[in-house]
């Protein structure tokens, strides 16, 4: 990699989304941030009751009411969007989901991406993971995206999930997750943030 590189992944419940950057990161070489690491680095700093419920995605509806029952401070996108980027500025990493598209949108050497896919396809891998009925992979997912709408929404001002808010789009239900590891990696490599010549995976 010609500097330090910044993926950022947002993705649809049942997409695979977090797979996706988890191959990604591994053929980059690079390190992989989701909900465990960023809870783990989180867990050493003094802000930690500050930044928790962002680290974890934490519905909005739950952030307000423990807001409103003075339970933690107030969370601010300017505090946890700091943090992030002081985190990962001096060295590569993929960014699961965490408003990555946002914090990083200004950064020359960062790339936003969204993993979606059909429904049907979605509910399948939903019912399997979570060992659960077809009907009831289908309300979790319903609940799961738009907990995300909303996170998104109160911590950006932007809608979640629309194509212009991110640079590529892919559909895992059709590529697969290793296709969209590798028109990722083809997009690095189109944007010149990645050396035509090298090795995923070294």
């Amino acid at each position: 990699m010609k500097q330090p590189l910044i993926v950022a992944v947002g993705r649809q419940y049942g997409s695979s989304g977090r797979l996706v950057g988890a191959k990604l990161a591994e053929r980059l070489g690079v390190d992989f941030y989701d909900k465990e690491k960023l809870m783990s680095i989180a867990r050493s700093t003094p802000d930690y009751s500050e930044v928790k419920a962002f680290y974890e995605e934490r519905p909005v509806n739950s952030l307000l009411y423990a807001i409103a029952m003075n339970e933690e401070p107030a969370v601010t996108s300017e505090t946890v969007f700091r943090r992030i980027r002081a985190l990962m500025q001096d060295h590569s990493g993929v960014l699961i989901g965490r408003c990555g598209n946002v914090i990083f949108r200004p950064d020359a050497n960062a790339v936003s991406v969204f993993i979606h896919a059909a429904p049907e396809i979605r509910c399948q891998r939903i019912a399997e993971l979570e060992n659960i009925s077809p009907k009831k992979a289908a309300v979790r997912m319903q609940e799961v995206d738009e907990e995300r709408t909303e996170f998104h929404k109160y911590f950006t001002g932007e809608q979640w999930g629309q194509a212009e808010g991110y640079e590529l789009c892919l559909d895992s239900g059709i590529l697969g997750v290793d296709g969209c590891v590798e028109m990722i990696l083809n997009y690095l490599r189109w944007r010149g943030l990645l050396d035509e010549n090298e090795t995923a995976g070294k």
